[in-house]
């Protein structure tokens, strides 16, 4: 149930609460959300939040609001309240209000073939580019969140560090010497299928924005490849790679010491995809950090070759 006084900020007529639709995105992010339904038949999705979040989730609904009112597509606001605010406080959460869109499933994993999907995933990344939003956020360091999370696991999981540490040397000696001199952009930070809520055709939208901030501009590219890539390493020489790499190189947009670094970047990000797997101690999912790990570094000057033209 959904107490009436955490809906009539945003003056929504309830009609019917709808735990029978299924909301794409990560659950983990909110400590409850569900869709509604109002008298005029139109969906939302309500979630509530610890007011702690607040801020991070002001600073996000923002964000929203200034790509869409630049005309970037496929970026879906949150809906402020009758007051002009978008989060409401009530008994220890701050509560959120955003349009439910309506998806298609994603066949997974033969998605990854699908060669549309490749020129629909540049196509929004291209837009995103040219943002002209300001975000005050610092500037994320990805060397630095691997140097710490490879000191926290070498403290904790020895006998996983064991096995990361070539893994570990390998983006140290191949992508900090240019990290820094890569050009950075407005990146959405965790850009990858399940964030997207597909048509048949198209993207009708891209959620989650949790990450988003200042990165290296091929971030988004790599993060999106290298999941392509896990749910079917075949994915890597056929299927959507290869039009979303294509599409962007031939936009123009993207300078030559990114697209030269883009395999150390792919591997680099898999750091972040490690620790998630710790922090649920997915063991199976672990062991297959390693084994891709070796196939992305076995195939560098193939993949390189077959990416960028």
């Amino acid at each position: 149930m959904i107490d009436p006084a955490v809906i009539k900020p945003w003056g929504i007529d309830l009609l019917h609460v709808r735990s029978d639709i299924p909301i794409p995105g990560s659950p983990e992010r909110t400590d409850f959300r569900t869709v509604i339904e109002d008298v005029h038949q139109e969906l939302y999705i309500i979630e509530a939040v610890k007011t702690k979040f607040a801020p991070a989730k002001i600073r996000i609904a923002h964000i929203l609001e200034q790509l869409s009112l630049e005309g970037i597509p496929k970026v879906i606001p949150y809906c402020k309240t009758l007051d002009g605010t978008f989060l409401y406080s009530y008994i220890e959460q701050s509560w959120q209000v955003r349009p439910y869109i309506q998806g298609i499933s994603l066949n997974r994993p033969s998605y990854v073939l699908d060669y549309w999907r490749g020129e629909a995933v540049a196509t929004f990344l291209l837009a995103l580019k040219n943002t002209h939003l300001i975000d005050d956020k610092p500037i994320f360091s990805l060397p630095a969140y691997i140097n710490q999370l490879c000191k926290t696991i070498r403290q904790n999981r020895p006998g996983i560090y064991a096995n990361i540490r070539p893994m570990f040397q390998y983006v140290q000696e191949n992508l900090y010497p240019v990290y820094d001199r890569m050009p950075v952009c407005f990146s959405h930070g965790d850009y990858h299928a399940l964030n997207i809520i597909w048509q048949e055709k198209s993207i009708a939208a891209v959620i989650d924005w949790e990450f988003c901030g200042i990165k290296p501009e091929l971030y988004d590219a790599a993060n999106m490849v290298s999941c392509l890539g896990i749910e079917n390493p075949e994915s890597l020489w056929t299927g959507a790679v290869l039009p979303f790499l294509h599409t962007l190189q031939s936009s123009g947009q993207y300078s030559d010491i990114s697209i030269k670094n883009f395999i150390f970047l792919i591997i680099a990000l898999r750091f972040a995809w490690l620790a998630e797997w710790l922090r649920k101690n997915d063991n199976e999912m672990i062991r297959m950090e390693f084994d891709y790990f070796d196939i992305l570094s076995a195939q560098i000057r193939n993949l390189s070759a077959i990416w960028w033209k």
